[in-house]
């Protein structure tokens, strides 16, 4: 994956969602506006040279982690939906949800976040609440981001409705939700943190290829690692 400097293609984007997870994190309400606008700006972008590229964008600071990792599985559900086939109103609406679908972890407390070590019973407990605090945001904008609002909080749901959280009955999650799970996962694992390094790209396949059927949708694990492939 690129490591160098931001793609230039892509400053004011990153400058975008820096200041929008802030406005969350400080307790204003969601601007769902400039979050609509950060997707259509990254769908063009993104297709500026004529064939869709989808750069991972680096991350430098921890602090930063949540507003890259948006965009950049907003860009990688973006390219594969496009490849599905979804019309361009579809493709930017999962470019939203892909942009929030972390949404939450704004009301995880950022000293949590940087930890080194393994969570605690409690750490872990306030990190897995965020599918619930991000959809409570969404919802509470009152601004028609349905699919959205189900990505935040489907997006750890596994095909057999397990993870979390926890559903009153099992069922499969929304189609958005399984794609934006498997896009979450390979820049989780594509990108250092604080307990550990950066996968490789080969690993970061071959693992989402051992979860599919059980974590993740064989499809969408295809389509992602094609897609992904395309771009090295």
């Amino acid at each position: 994956l690129e490591t160098a400097e931001f793609d230039p293609r892509f400053r004011e984007e990153i400058d975008a969602v820096f200041w929008l997870f802030e406005q969350v994190r400080a307790g204003k309400p969601l601007p769902v506006l400039e979050a609509e606008a950060v997707s259509h700006s990254l769908y063009v972008s993104m297709r500026l040279d004529g064939r869709t590229t989808i750069p991972q964008l680096p991350l430098h600071e921890m602090q930063e982690y949540n507003a890259v990792h948006g965009i950049n599985v907003a860009l990688m559900a973006m390219g594969v939906a496009e490849t599905l086939g979804y019309e361009e109103t579809g493709v930017r609406a999962v470019g939203v949800a892909g942009l929030l679908h972390d949404i939450g972890m704004v009301r995880v407390p950022l000293g949590l976040l940087s930890k080194a070590e393994q969570f605690s019973e409690d750490e872990r407990m306030v990190v897995t609440r965020h599918p619930v605090e991000g959809a409570t945001i969404i919802a509470e904008a009152e601004a028609g981001l349905h699919l959205a609002a189900v990505v935040a909080y489907e997006h750890h749901i596994k095909p057999d409705g397990s993870g979390y959280p926890r559903l009153q009955y099992d069922r499969k999650p929304h189609r958005v939700s399984s794609l934006v799970a498997v896009c979450d996962t390979y820049h989780a694992l594509s990108s250092p943190r604080p307990f550990r390094d950066a996968w490789p790209q080969e690993i970061v396949f071959s693992f989402l290829q051992q979860r599919a059927g059980f974590d993740f949708e064989p499809d969408l694990v295809d389509a992602v690692t094609r897609v992904m492939r395309e771009q090295i």
